[in-house]
């Protein structure tokens, strides 16, 4: 069964600590709200399925520094994934 793991806050500047072992391969994770500054930690390293929501990246001006590696996705997106993953847990 696989799960998307939905970030919408940082814990003190981190990615919650449980998420990092919570996350399998199958899993996909979207970064919304603040949690897309996640994606901007030094050091960091998504998982591959790592996904964040266009709408919150526009509206923190981070489009300039965004990494390539880190797609966007629309709310509609964000619906597909929904769909496609039995369960879902949100963070933050």
């Amino acid at each position: 069964m696989t799960t998307l793991h939905i970030v919408h806050r940082l814990e003190n500047g981190r990615l919650p600590a449980a998420l990092a072992r919570s996350v399998a391969d199958s899993d996909a994770l979207l970064l919304t709200g603040d949690g897309v500054y996640a994606a901007l930690l030094p050091g960091i390293t998504l998982p591959g399925s790592a996904q964040a929501l266009a709408a919150d990246v526009r509206a923190r001006g981070l489009l300039p520094q965004w990494p390539a590696d880190v797609p966007l996705t629309d709310h509609g997106g964000f619906v597909e994934l929904c769909v496609r993953h039995a369960k879902s847990l949100s963070w933050g």
